[in-house]
């Protein structure tokens, strides 16, 4: 039963591009005055997902609700290369498009300009700004008009610090007053300061959904072993303590595979791999912090062995 107060809901969302699934089956519900990060390696649908969730993508199949069928939503995507206007009246004619009334709009880009140190360059074309400031301004129209659902992509990347505080002091005030934010990053600094719950997309498909408060209080275990038959790992996911698993290279084997589950359930998973003629090459516990910050920028891991 979907809450009152839910915003946005997806089920069994699938897009596909050619032949590729690039979100396969992602089911996620987004209340008012919530924080969502989407999480994972570069390529895992992040973007697409919130494109969806935008309207700006078709979907291959499932479903997306809306409540109300109107939802005010501002969108900040990754790339923005700017545009030939000033930045007043790129913003102005943004504004305008999601109808803020002329007095309202004013006052809203004038605040924003000020809060993100821009006033001096308010007239200056927006396709001569440096990195950082093309991505106020990005930042910028998303805020305008206070949106029930904020979507952003990656909206700290090119910001410097001050920036960065800047934009978190805001999207906390948007929280308080109720708006929904829906975030790829790859920094613990949203994810935490924002109280945010955390949807770990793989390859198209969510492997994981928990919460900043989850993560901090719960340590997982990493067991590197080599590659078992396929009827087997597939049987390991439904085990109880499974989070995820994933293609490695290690000195001692070029094909290997990483079983990330709950500490409380290493031992059954260790002894489900010896028993399947798997051989074990390491063994890493590691706190929710250091699982969360492994997800948003996960690397292929090579092992090395001194024996």
């Amino acid at each position: 039963m979907v809450s009152s107060n839910t915003l946005i809901t997806l089920s069994g969302v699938t897009k596909i591009y050619g032949r590729r699934a690039v979100l396969n089956e992602v089911s996620l519900s987004v209340e008012e005055g919530t924080a969502t990060a989407l999480i994972g390696r570069n390529g895992s649908g992040k973007s697409t997902l919130l494109a969806v969730m935008a309207g700006l993508l078709k979907l291959s199949s499932g479903v997306l609700r809306q409540s109300p069928p109107r939802l005010r939503i501002g969108y900040a995507p990754e790339a923005f290369t700017g545009t030939k206007l000033p930045a007043e009246q790129y913003l102005r004619h943004m504004g305008r498009i999601s109808g803020i009334p002329p007095a309202p709009l004013e006052r809203q880009i004038t605040e924003l300009l000020e809060a993100f140190h821009l006033q001096p360059f308010r007239k200056e074309p927006v396709v001569s700004f440096s990195k950082g400031m093309l991505q106020k301004v990005n930042l910028i129209q998303s805020l305008l008009g206070e949106p029930q659902l904020l979507l952003l992509d990656e909206p700290l990347s090119g910001l410097d610090l001050p920036a960065q505080y800047t934009l978190i002091d805001r999207l906390q005030e948007l929280k308080r007053k109720g708006t929904a934010l829906v975030l790829s990053v790859h920094e613990p600094l949203c994810v935490e300061a924002l109280e945010a719950g955390v949807h770990v997309l793989q390859a198209g498909r969510t492997v994981m959904v928990t919460s900043a408060d989850k993560l901090r209080g719960e340590s997982s275990s990493y067991l590197v072993c080599t590659e078992l038959a396929e009827h087997e790992q597939q049987r390991m996911t439904g085990l109880p303590g499974f989070i995820a698993a994933r293609p490695v290279q290690t000195l001692m084997a070029p094909k290997c595979t990483e079983w990330i589950v709950d500490t409380a359930s290493a031992d059954d998973f260790l002894r489900c791999i010896l028993r399947q003629g798997g051989s074990v090459i390491s063994v890493e516990h590691r706190s929710g912090r250091s699982l969360l910050e492994e997800w948003m920028d996960p690397k292929q891991k090579v092992e090395e062995n001194a024996g």
